[in-house]
């Protein structure tokens, strides 16, 4: 798998997908804090993750069909750089009054994100041969887990030395070098395009609205993909049950301190990093179905098992043993979609469903998790979260054909 690395382009691409996410981790980070430093309220923390849903339901499944339009490395180049400008704002927040520059800049950077993801996301692909798109894909993986670990000390001690300016300035120059490296990406736009895209000929609105439609045809008449797109929907309210109630978890029932909650968070970013670096070895012996399938069964009951003995021996344990499987599950859920979906509308397909997800994320954070939270109590809810997550894979393995996938696999 790391032999990828000395693949030029791949290796451009995964170096730039590094270094902006270890500049969005030290903000993630530093940034929540420093608005209830400055505030001393939640409702404000609150305000900034709502800006930050609305755009996947604004324009998730608008920015797809652009993604599928416009040459996918330029995408990402352009949003790269406009991210690092976009944020410097942050930089005159001096008072309580100017924390609202948090929420609009907040606002336009995920839009802009929601052109970089399924940009990248389409381009990979491109880059890589079919039968190393596992291994790919665990390597982008492996980004998002040494920026978990590398990303929210480094974020405290920025913020502690140097204000949130130094925080704001380091993540603005991170965008940059991602969209530099990105740019020296080599490739031929036209090797995105198959004998079956869309001709583009007219720029009108009525276009727009067709090839979207040719986007959710896709979804409704190809039942693998209607499997990944809904296991994707189910995974993801599951995860969003559990955010709100984690803290909560931590002080009322287990009587951990934060540091031992921040620890956790290490723990299992150590587990994604094993995950990633296995997935190469397990892509060799199983169908890619059956990897992603597995994998949220794994995920769902270790969920449980976490949430049900309040040890930290056992927290501990199980939160390490998560982060391998999800870390293999994500992996072979990026390489499904790529396999299955047509290259030339992979972007629609990904922009339908950040919409979908940020819709039944609010629904879940909001209407479900906060609700029955209170009802029903805390390890309730957990294990109901827990119960979703395996039933996703239950749902992968019964309804996915594994023999096709290992035959993609194969050659």
């Amino acid at each position: 798998m790391i032999h990828l690395l000395r693949q030029r382009n791949f290796a451009l691409l995964w170096f730039g997908g590094l270094i902006t996410l270890m500049g969005d981790s030290v903000l993630l980070v530093a940034l929540p804090y420093f608005i209830y430093q400055k505030s001393g309220s939640t409702w404000a923390s609150a305000v900034m993750v709502a800006a930050e849903l609305l755009p996947r339901l604004l324009f998730g499944s608008i920015a797809g069909v652009f993604v599928d339009r416009w040459d996918r490395k330029k995408v990402m180049v352009i949003t790269s750089i406009a991210q690092g400008v976009i944020i410097l704002p942050l930089l005159s927040i001096r008072s309580t009054e100017s924390i609202r520059i948090v929420y609009v800049v907040s606002f336009f950077q995920i839009t802009l994100a929601m052109f970089f993801g399924p940009a990248e996301n389409a381009l990979l692909p491109l880059l890589v041969p079919e039968d190393e798109l596992l291994p790919a894909n665990s390597l982008n993986a492996l980004n998002n887990n040494l920026a978990r670990l590398i990303g929210p000390p480094i974020g405290g001690a920025m913020l502690t030395f140097s204000g949130l300016f130094g925080v704001v300035l380091f993540d603005s120059i991170t965008f940059v070098i991602a969209g530099l490296l990105i740019l020296l990406i080599s490739y031929s736009p036209k090797n995105s395009k198959s004998r079956d895209a869309p001709k583009l000929e007219k720029n009108t609105l009525s276009q727009f609205w067709t090839e979207w439609k040719e986007g959710i045809d896709i979804l409704r008449r190809n039942r693998v993909i209607l499997v990944l797109f809904i296991s994707v929907v189910l995974l993801n309210f599951g995860g969003v049950m559990i955010d709100p109630l984690g803290a909560p978890y931590m002080v009322d029932i287990v009587k951990a301190s934060a540091e031992v909650f921040g620890w956790l968070i290490t723990v299992q970013a150590m587990g994604g990093i094993l995950g990633g670096l296995l997935a190469g070895k397990v892509n060799q012996k199983m169908a890619i179905a059956r990897v992603y399938g597995w994998s949220e069964v794994a995920v769902g009951i270790m969920i449980f098992i976490r949430y049900n003995i309040p040890q930290l021996p056992i927290l501990f344990m199980t939160t390490f043993l998560i982060g391998l499987p999800a870390a293999l599950g994500a992996a072979a859920l990026d390489t499904l979609f790529q396999q299955k979906v047509p290259n030339t509308h992979l972007g629609r397909i990904i922009g339908a469903l950040n919409t979908t997800v940020g819709l039944t994320s609010l629904f879940g954070v909001l209407g479900i998790s906060g609700a029955l939270g209170e009802l029903l109590g805390i390890i309730p809810v957990l294990n109901i979260a827990a119960g979703i997550t395996g039933l996703t894979g239950v749902i992968v393995l019964l309804f996915l054909p594994a023999k096709e996938d290992q035959k993609q696999v194969s050659n």
